[in-house]
């Protein structure tokens, strides 16, 4: 019997070889990746915490690639290697960020900025005592700057800006008002995955 030679990576093989390096397509382009290999025992609560966090993403991205207006979203973003799966699950695991927000001739100004896309900015006025003087939607201007025009904002009042993207992350900025000081501000970022705040600052902003 005559045997001919098969070589795995000029036939268009992809998968698994050896135990060692695996193969497969991207864009019509073939990758040669090192094979995965399974840990054994838990990790670490980092490590844990992280597999949770990528589990849940990655739950978000079928959810994405299952709902046609959702999938139109993201795949209008894909190209450079990217893809709607990678892409639902990087926008999943990052919360947006809020910049910048100051008030100037009785308006509030934001600069929010996300991964993927900025879904909605929400402000809210209160006083120091926590009574809601009133709250909504800012409306986007483009360039990532949105803008809110409350009825009133009175000296010691606390704006609170919450921006949210498509998965739900959130990043809230809130802007002290004193009747003589200097504003302070506090920003604490909270990802979806863990529903708990992700990195807080307080410090002078001149505004």
């Amino acid at each position: 019997m005559i045997q001919n030679s098969f070589n795995a990576i000029s036939t268009g093989a992809t998968g698994m070889f050896g135990k060692q390096v695996v193969l497969y397509v991207r864009h019509g382009r073939l990758i040669i990746a090192k094979a995965p290999r399974k840990r054994p025992g838990p990790g670490t609560p980092g490590q844990e915490r992280t597999r949770a966090d990528f589990s849940q993403a990655t739950g978000w991205s079928a959810r994405v690639r299952s709902n046609e207006a959702l999938q139109q979203l993201y795949h209008a973003a894909t190209g450079n290697g990217k893809n709607v799966h990678n892409l639902a699950i990087a926008d999943y695991l990052k919360a947006p960020e809020v910049h910048e927000v100051y008030i100037q001739g009785g308006t509030i100004f934001i600069r929010a900025t996300d991964n993927f896309q900025v879904k909605d900015v929400y402000v809210t006025v209160e006083l120091p005592d926590g009574t809601v003087l009133e709250k909504g939607l800012a409306a986007c201007s483009g360039d990532d700057a949105w803008n809110y025009r409350p009825q009133h904002i009175p000296p010691g009042a606390r704006v609170i800006v919450t921006a949210s993207d498509l998965p739900g992350n959130e990043c809230q900025y809130i802007l002290t008002l004193p009747e003589s000081n200097m504003p302070i501000v506090y920003v604490a970022y909270r990802r979806v995955a863990q529903r708990v705040p992700q990195r807080k600052s307080s410090f002078a902003n001149t505004g």
